[in-house]
């Protein structure tokens, strides 16, 4: 039988002489040509980062209350929305009845908002715009609000208050101008984790039979950033300083406070927590969540500063002294911070000088592994009636510092 021939050459080679191949390009948008390499540089416009952001349950949550359950205070309003990610914040002010959104970022993530602004048709409200705060210009003289998740971990380290207290300063209207959240309370505790610092910390004195000390050292003087269980908080929180961003100015970044730990149980002092409650105090509905251990997890976890030795304690006695955070550059950069303590013991006479330590905050980010289990206790969030019953804790643990304070 012989070869069966094709009935048209031209459908698969192609005429030579009638038409030729064409192929039409997209041009690639600028978050489309990143590589590896700029994704660390920029890893909030990285998918992973995306969804880890947008599954904290606990601060998207308290963001939609504090939002829409103050249409009033939105209704017709100008909204700044800074590093606005995604631009769930800005959907949120838009849906509440926003007159006008400027959402903004300098991250590449912004390609992706433009996009879901558009495809929840809210393109002729929200703008987005990239671009640093300091060196963007606004197409308007004052905004009514601004939105903005502006905490960092263990409340100061990586985090853009900088960026609302230049907004504020610049465009906020200076007699009815609202920020969401505005303040924030750093709180310190006693921490007993034998177990993770040895994992982390004393591992490097032995290493497959060498001596590391010398990077045990470096080990031990950053902190880590870490989901911390209630059975392993020594002594009570102690409220270190209250930020308030309505009147803070860049000399409230740097924080000095006296602190007083008492113990609730006796066991082995093997380093500090520290967690922060957030307040919208201008929502009508009082809103307010915590990164406390005692609380559902969130992408800030808890941050632990470990120190060089363990300290035994006894229930009921009190370690007290100061601790400080700053920038040691000489300008204040929230991404280079380093924490100093100095924790004393004993009446007045018989004081005992129990450690002194500094740490430095400068790792990149959290590793993703950690965060990942973030999401997965995020997504255990507790049902409606469980969550507004934590809600009203917080809200009114706010209202009792507000008394203490007054």
């Amino acid at each position: 039988m012989g070869r069966r021939k094709p009935k048209n050459k031209d459908s698969i080679n192609g005429s030579s002489q009638d038409k030729k191949a064409t192929t039409v390009t997209t041009p690639l948008t600028t978050v489309e040509k990143m590589t590896s390499c700029d994704f660390q540089r920029d890893d909030r416009a990285h998918i992973e980062m995306m969804a880890q952001s947008a599954k904290d349950m606990v601060r998207i949550r308290s963001f939609k209350s504090a939002i829409l359950h103050n249409k009033h205070l939105f209704r017709g309003r100008i909204v700044l929305n800074l590093n606005c990610g995604i631009g769930i914040f800005a959907l949120f002010a838009a849906k509440a009845g926003a007159a006008k959104v400027f959402a903004v970022d300098n991250s590449n993530v912004i390609h992706y908002a433009k996009q879901i602004v558009e495809n929840n048709n809210y393109h002729n409200i929200i703008q987005v715009i990239k671009g640093k705060i300091t060196e963007t210009e606004l197409p308007v003289d004052e905004v009514d609000i601004i939105v903005c998740d502006w905490m960092g971990y263990a409340l100061l380290y990586q985090s853009t208050c900088g960026d609302v207290l230049h907004a504020r300063d610049k465009w906020l209207k200076k007699s009815s101008g609202l920020i969401f959240p505005d303040k924030a309370r750093l709180f310190v505790a006693a921490l007993e984790d034998e177990k993770h610092k040895n994992e982390n910390i004393e591992w490097w004195n032995d290493v497959y039979g060498f001596k590391m000390n010398c990077l045990r050292e470096v080990a031990v003087k950053e902190p880590r950033y870490q989901s911390v269980k209630i059975q392993q908080v020594l002594s009570k929180q102690f409220p270190l300083q209250m930020l308030d961003l309505n009147k803070a100015t860049s000399v409230d970044l740097r924080i000095r406070s006296k602190y007083m730990l008492i113990m609730q149980r006796s066991g082995r002092m093997d380093g500090i927590v520290l967690f922060f409650h957030v307040y919208f105090s201008k929502s009508h509905t009082p809103v307010a969540f915590s990164t406390d251990p005692w609380s559902p997890l969130t992408n800030w976890l808890q941050t632990v500063c470990y120190f060089d030795q363990p300290i035994p304690v006894n229930v009921d006695s009190v370690y007290y002294g100061g601790i400080e955070f700053y920038s040691p550059g000489p300008s204040y950069d929230l991404e280079d911070m380093v924490i100093n303590l100095e924790m004393l013991k004993g009446e007045p006479g018989q004081i005992e000088l129990e450690a002194e330590m500094n740490w430095r905050m400068r790792s990149s980010r959290v590793p993703r592994s950690i965060l990942a289990k973030t999401v997965a206790h995020s997504n255990d969030e507790p049902n409606k009636f469980q969550r507004q019953k934590r809600e009203k804790r917080h809200a009114n643990r706010f209202q009792k510092s507000k008394q203490i304070e007054n």
